[in-house]
């Protein structure tokens, strides 16, 4: 879905419901695009590969299914490292807060 006024923002940025938090293969638990940042700039390589293959990118599905920002998770499943998606999302997140 796509970002076109505040509320848009509000939500991507929000803190999402219990049922709809990520966990994560190293037990970290995340409730918003923030501790998405933290986690991706922390989390180890084993735990990163675990969400991220060729196949499947857990992350640019929880961005896309739970928060609602395509765009995110169309770059999130296009970043070739870890690191690469954590200034991704770092970067969305301050386009995101400019516009909340």
């Amino acid at each position: 879905m796509p970002i076109k006024n505040k509320e848009d923002a509000q939500r991507v940025l929000r803190h999402v419901s219990d049922e709809k938090r990520f966990y994560c293969h190293d037990g970290k638990i995340l409730n918003n695009l923030y501790e998405l940042k933290n986690a991706l700039e922390k989390i180890s390589h084993a735990c990163y590969i675990h969400h991220v293959t060729e196949e499947k990118n857990d992350f640019a599905r929880w961005v896309r299914e739970v928060l609602g920002d395509d765009k995110l998770a169309n770059d999130l499943a296009k970043a070739s490292t870890q690191k690469e998606a954590a200034i991704i999302i770092k970067d969305r997140i301050a386009w995101l807060q400019d516009r909340a």
